[in-house]
This record gives C-alpha cells, structure tokens and sequence, in this order.
C-alpha cells in the first residue's frame, strides 16, 4: 500500500492549509494565526464533515494541561474571524451545541505519495464532501392577494421544518433566510451569501379553482437548475403538496432515509387540511408580533380545535399567543380551552420535530412549579438545541 507523507495541503474555499508548516493561506495571501489556532482548523480539516468532540480538541492542542473551555471557544471565535465566517449560518466551522465541532465545507486534499520503492508518485487529490447544505428562501406570494400571504410563510416553514429531520442534509434555520422574504434576488447568489450548496426558490399564485405553487431547485455553485415543477391546486391539498416537494428534493440529492426518518419527515400533526391551514393563518399573525395579530392569531388557533380537538400544536399555538398578551392582561383561565393530558404530552414530545410546539402547555394552565421545573429539565433533555426550552427553564 503506498505510504502517504505528513506533508500535505488542504484546500477548501479561497484557502489553503499546510499541514507541514501549519500556515493558512487565501488566495497565496498568509494570514496570521496563532500555533494554538492553527492546530485546531488542522484537526477540524481533516476531520471534515465529521464532528470533533471538545474533550478530544482539548486533549490534542493542550496535552498535559488543564485549561478552561473557553480558551478553545476563543481560539473558535478567532478561527472564525480569519475565515469570514459566522457562528450563525457557517460555511466553515458549525457548532454542534455541547459537544463540539465540525468543518461543514468541502475540502481537497492535495500531496505526493511514494511506492515501496521510495519513488514520488503524481500528487494525490481526495475529496472530503460533508453533508449538502439547502436554503430554503421565503415562497414569494406573486399574486398580489394578501389573503394567501399566510400560505407563502407557512408552507416555507413547515419545508425546512421537515427537511431538518433528515440526518445526512444540513438546513439553513428560519432567522436565516427570512430576511430575504420581500427579495426577488438572484438564488445563486443569496445561496452563495448563506454559504449553501442548493436553494429551494419557490413563488405561490392565486387561480380560479385554487393556487399554483412554483419551485425551482438550483445549484448555487453552477447556477444550473437541479429540478423544478409547478403544482396546480386546492389549498386543502397544501400538505399533499409539501410532502411531493420534501420528497423531491431528496430525491434530487439522491438522499436515503432511515425508516425512523421516513416516519418523521411525513409527520402530521392533523389530517384536516381546514384545521391545518387555520393553523397557518394563526401562526401567520402571531408572528406579526402586534396585539391585533396575536387577537387574530387566537381565532384561527380556536378554529383550527373545533375542526380538529386533537390538534395538540392549535393548543400549543394559544398559549404562545396568551403569553405575548400577558404583559398587557391575563385572560380568566375558563377562556382557555382545556386539551386532554395524552394531547399534553404529544405537544411537548413534538419538540423534536418542528420549532414551535410548547413543552409546558399544561404547567402554564396550573402555575405547577415542581412540575414547570421537571418538565422543562426533560425538554432540554429530549432537545438540547431547542431554544425556547432554554429560555423558560432561564425564566423559571
């Protein structure tokens, strides 16, 4: 077996990284980084798309000493000021929360390898390509009518919801692609700007007998369109729609789902398309942060219960709505519709699947704060990165 040297380079991006003399280069411009730092991006690179664990980073770039955790989250933040790059929406360092970290971009390794007989071989190249990085853009509602604004927000978010329970695909979150909700930009770039290999660009229409969703697929490197369709129908065929566009699209990426994944990916929290689209509209208004929005918010959510009393996210959607009242008034607890204990537990279980269910919903109807304290310790349990459950357990 030919024996491959230490001295070797990786390239990812404009940079350029000798593992021999431990110099970052871009562009053949050195840039400056301390020995510490530069041992750190050498471990993440070559250990590109996998994660490195932070005890294991610790031992490696300061072996026999104990130092606190924050020199290396420094020595990070450092690494990822060199590089351009954001702890929000990385292109080259992620973080995975708790445990470490991973080098999410696609990385040559280029060197010389020798035969058994000590002779140079032709320079070796390996390509290391993590998992595929999606944006989803915001669905652009081209119609002009602002009574199907809701369906635009609500089908984009519910995509990426069931796109990030897909292990092998990476998926750029809500905060980070709706500021590009009102922009008609060009996807390459904006994929380009949000460090993802493909954007999903989709555009919502009104017609006589329904609506009529477009969707483009494009490579943000080539530019090419990887796949695109348009989809005539009735609105109480949106989650028949949102399930051909997921499975599309992986499909396109030519991504395999673990049975468990198959099952999540088509999860549904109702199978009345009425109640799911009053859902929308209620999430629709509650997120226009405004006491109108939120009264209207209400509404929907208590449409969406009488067509579907097992609907555990409308409850959970009440709740939210109560809670950004609350500092104006508290509404009498016998105004609040009374979910079963077994719809209870689906809405707090649900964390792990989309980002707005409530883990809490029947602590907040009884002020029970044993019981707020277990059941916020379990969410955090279940989901680590679900922000909202660190947020309450804070609160509390």
């Amino acid at each position: 077996m030919p024996h491959i040297p230490h001295h070797l380079c990786y390239e990812f991006g404009p940079f350029r990284l000798d593992t021999g003399t431990c110099v970052l280069t871009r562009c053949g411009n050195t840039i400056s980084l301390t020995p510490k730092a530069a041992r750190i991006l050498l471990m993440l690179v070559a250990n590109a798309g996998h994660l490195v664990e932070k005890d294991k980073l610790l031992h490696e770039v300061w072996p026999d000493t104990f130092v606190e955790e924050s020199n290396l989250s420094q020595n990070i933040f450092t690494l990822r000021r060199a590089l351009g790059d954001e702890r929000a929406g990385p292109r080259y360092i992620e973080t995975v929360t708790r445990r470490g970290y991973r080098f999410v971009a696609s990385v040559r390794v280029v060197g010389a390898a020798e035969n058994h007989d000590g002779e140079i071989l032709l320079p070796a190249a390996v390509e290391a390509t993590p998992r595929p990085i999606v944006a989803v853009l915001p669905f652009i509602n081209i119609s002009g009518d602002q009574e199907i604004d809701y369906l635009a927000d609500g089908v984009t978010e519910n995509i990426i919801n069931n796109l990030s329970r897909v292990s092998k695909l990476r998926v750029m979150s809500r905060s980070a692609v709706f500021r590009y909700r009102t922009k008609d930009g060009d996807p390459r770039q904006i994929g380009t700007d949000l460090g993802a290999t493909a954007v999903l660009v989709g555009k919502i229409n009104s017609r006589p007998s329904g609506i009529a969703i477009g969707v483009e697929f494009v490579d943000t490197a080539t530019g090419w369109q990887l796949w695109g369709e348009c989809f005539d129908c009735h609105r109480q065929d949106i989650l028949e729609i949102q399930d051909a566009i997921t499975r599309q699209l992986l499909a396109t990426l030519r991504l395999q789902l673990t049975g468990d994944e198959e099952k999540r990916v088509t999860a549904r929290y109702t199978e009345n398309a009425e109640a799911y689209q009053a859902y929308l509209e209620g999430r629709y208004h509650w997120s226009r942060y405004t006491k109108q929005g939120i009264e209207k918010a209400i509404g929907h959510f208590r449409q969406a219960i009488d067509l579907d009393p097992n609907y555990a996210l409308a409850y959970a959607g009440i709740v939210d709505c109560y809670l950004r009242l609350a500092t104006n008034y508290l509404p009498p607890e016998d105004d609040l519709p009374q979910p079963s204990p077994e719809l209870l537990l689906d809405s707090r279980t649900s964390i792990h699947d989309t980002d707005e269910p409530d883990p809490k919903v029947k602590l907040r109807f009884e002020w029970d704060w044993k019981g707020a304290e277990r059941e916020l310790r379990r969410a955090n349990e279940l989901k680590t990165d679900y922000p909202s459950a660190h947020q309450w357990y804070a609160a509390y």
